[in-house]
């Protein structure tokens, strides 16, 4: 009873906290001209559990840009102008934010023609748009699994959690690749036409030695110095889906029935 209690009032402190926040970023978006916005200013944009907590981290650690998270996470009244003012409250010379698509298309429903949304930011607000994807949509579902039952990033440095195999239903696995293909299709069509840096988490991210590279790349993009960067945030999943997963076999059987067959080991 007292975990229930504490719980609903977490929640409630954190519509809370961000209506606060949203107010802030309306007042901020009123007071701020155009030539007054940080620059560069940039959206990451892409799906959870693709890398996105990993590279805004690692940008933030680039002298010229404030980097904070999923500014969308909650539902706010002013979606556009709740970005813009996030970016007008920006203390930094640059500023980036990330955006995953499922809030675009799931939580922001007040949002005016949701499929205009990152070209509006980007030719009305000078918004340049990161997309990070991770092409692997076996190895995606799996990481969105293990997440819910341990945790969704594990920082250098913390304690290991015990990383036994995970023990999937074959058919929630399926459901999981499904619906990111979805998303992977929904981002797409938000993308059509609107100038962005595409990244892979397979390419640009899985390995160590692609941090500073990518890092290079982006800040590349976004015409600005880059600088020595390294991630505070650790993979948690074995290399190899054969290792992670205790009931493999069942779920290679489940899948070898489907076009998925391609993303098995």
């Amino acid at each position: 009873m007292l975990d229930a209690l504490r719980s609903a009032v977490n929640r409630r402190y954190l519509k809370v906290r961000q209506q606060y926040r949203h107010a802030q970023a309306l007042w901020a978006d009123v007071r701020t001209e155009d030539g007054a916005l940080p620059v560069p200013r940039f959206v990451l944009f892409g799906r959870g559990r693709s890398g996105t907590t990993a590279l805004i981290s690692m940008l933030d650690d680039v002298p010229t840009l404030d980097c904070e998270g999923e500014v969308l996470h909650d539902w706010v009244p002013f979606p556009e102008r709740h970005v813009r003012g996030r970016c007008a409250r920006s203390p930094g010379p640059g500023y980036g934010c990330k955006i995953l698509s499922y809030q675009i298309r799931d939580v922001q429903t007040r949002l005016d023609r949701p499929a205009s949304f990152l070209r509006r930011l980007h030719e009305q607000h000078g918004v340049r748009i990161l997309y990070l994807r991770r092409t692997n949509l076996l190895r995606h579902a799996l990481s969105n699994i293990r997440a819910r039952r341990e945790q969704f990033h594990r920082k250098k440095g913390e304690d290991p959690a015990q990383r036994r195999a995970l023990r999937v239903d074959p058919d929630n696995v399926l459901a999981w690749m499904r619906s990111s293909e979805a998303l992977k299709e929904y981002e797409e069509r938000l993308l059509e036409g609107v100038p962005h840096l595409s990244l892979t988490y397979e390419q640009h991210l899985r390995d160590a030695e692609q941090h500073q590279p990518t890092v290079d790349t982006v800040c590349s993009f976004l015409g600005v110095a880059s600088a020595a960067v390294e991630s505070s945030y650790e993979k948690v999943a074995p290399p190899s889906p054969r290792d992670g997963v205790a009931n493999y076999d069942a779920l290679a059987q489940r899948l070898r029935e489907t076009p998925y067959a391609s993303y098995l080991d």
